[in-house]
């Protein structure tokens, strides 16, 4: 996962020049090694190789933070968002050889690259499965935008769309949904024309929406902004993991990808940029217009076998009753600025804000056993985050080794006072819990994700 990060003056919310410092404070105070991008108005962060969305939100949730306060250090605020809600959109480009013939060759347009955005690598078996697995994901490319739309703002002016980033990145001449490929072969021939002609500089210049990597064995999800909360990154990232689950199953069954004209794909993704996730969009496959959060439960729908095999289901159901009570990232930043006016909406931005419960979503955490000692903790433990007005509560009991029939009836108590409140719980366990768990069907009164014990298969 790769997300990219604003920054801005604490006071005023323009876009400020101090990737150079948040940089070398993440390095020596931190440990953080930090990305710089085109302008030194951003930063970017990298997790490492994950198997497990688990992992995705921990790892996401911890750099959030070390950047947040790398910023600080430095005298600015780094924020979420995907393009600059306030001030000048123009910024200082970065010192380097291929960023200073960047902006030799395209002028204005590398200058006002203070986007933001949030890339997902997926591995995948070789780059001739990249290419398939790349078209059976282009028609999805307007609903995966639209899920993580966070930039309604340019100015300080609403420009009418939920993602104004993919407008200003739509001026690139090689942007947007891919063409659909035949092959690998193909693909490379379509790249060397654009290299040949100027349009892009260098391989890591193919900005589709969605690629084979330049670099790894991995297809890169590329069309989103940068989330508004770690909750719709961790979604977006179990989304696209199983799409291309379920792609990679159906390119080795022979099942072909519907060649959606990229013309078609381009005008539905500008509408679902202009909407966002509560508006309308041509669902490319049926050919109908249809609300994008129908097009959502399509998608889970279609998915819920990976997503099950995964054990990202309930996370994803989570993360998709998160969008329906607050919205997707523009809509809470239109709120915001409607009730608080600009420093509302730095504050909801402000990465810092990772310091808090991500939209009253409150971990309660248990160690290694769980019996008649402490399951009175663990029962008081989740009933004060409620009481603290938490909106779900997931109890994480993946470090449990242990957990007794007293743990059991503290569960069942927890999801009555859960019910009573209107509060969602979930669980997340160890294989060894979650044998107990199962045998005694608590898995089918509280959602149930299991973390994997073993590493992966290196992908090839």
């Amino acid at each position: 996962m790769e997300e990219e990060f604003l920054l801005v003056d604490p006071v005023t919310g323009v876009a400020v020049n101090r990737a150079a410092e948040v940089v070398a404070i993440a390095r020596d105070v931190f440990g953080l090694e930090l990305e710089h991008e085109l302008t030194g108005t951003q930063v970017e962060t990298k997790t490492s190789v994950c198997r497990d969305a688990d992992q995705v939100r921990r790892e996401l949730r911890d750099l959030r933070r070390s950047v947040a306060r790398a910023a600080r250090e430095a005298g600015c605020r780094a924020i979420a968002v995907g393009a600059p809600p306030l001030g000048d959109t123009t910024g200082e480009i970065t010192d380097g050889l291929r960023y200073r013939r960047i902006a030799r060759e395209f002028g204005a347009l590398a200058a006002q690259q203070l986007i933001c955005g949030c890339h997902v690598h997926v591995a995948v078996p070789d780059r001739e499965a990249a290419v398939q697995v790349c078209n059976h994901l282009r028609p999805w490319l307007p609903l995966l935008g639209a899920i993580t739309a966070n930039s309604p703002f340019s100015r300080g002016v609403d420009t009418g769309f939920a993602s104004w980033r993919s407008m200003v990145w739509s001026r690139w001449p090689v942007s947007g949904p891919p063409p659909f490929f035949t092959s690998w072969h193909h693909y490379q021939d379509v790249c060397g024309t654009l290299l040949e002609a100027g349009t892009a500089l260098d391989p890591a210049m193919i900005y589709w929406d969605v690629r084979p990597s330049d670099q790894w064995p991995t297809v890169e999800v590329r069309v989103s902004d940068v989330a508004a909360s770690v909750d719709d990154t961790v979604l977006l990232a179990a989304l696209a993991r199983a799409l291309v689950t379920k792609a990679v199953a159906d390119v080795e069954r022979g099942v072909e990808a519907v060649p959606v004209p990229v013309e078609t794909l381009r005008q539905s993704c500008w509408r679902a940029a202009r909407d966002g996730l509560a508006g309308h969009a041509l669902d490319v496959l049926s050919g109908q217009l249809l609300p994008l959060r129908h097009q959502l439960d399509l998608l889970v729908c279609q998915l819920k076998p990976v997503l099950e095999a995964n054990g990202d289901l309930p996370l994803v159901e989570r993360g998709v009753r998160l969008l329906d009570r607050l919205g997707c990232g523009a809509d809470r930043q239109r709120r915001a600025f409607r009730d608080g006016g600009t420093q509302a909406l730095l504050n909801l931005l402000d990465l810092g804000a990772g310091d808090r419960p991500a939209h009253g979503v409150v971990e309660v955490k248990m160690g290694a056993e769980v019996d008649l000692s402490n399951s009175d903790e663990l029962e008081r433990r989740c009933a004060q985050a409620m009481d603290a007005g938490a909106e779900e509560v997931v109890l994480d009991l993946s470090d449990v080794a242990f957990f007794g029939s007293s743990g059991i009836t503290a569960l069942a108590r927890i999801r009555v006072l859960g019910l009573e409140r209107g509060v969602p719980i979930s669980l997340v366990a160890s294989a060894a819990v979650a044998r107990t768990l199962r045998a005694t069907a608590m898995d089918n009164l509280l959602p149930l994700r299991v973390r994997l014990e073993t590493s992966l298969p290196t992908a090839g």
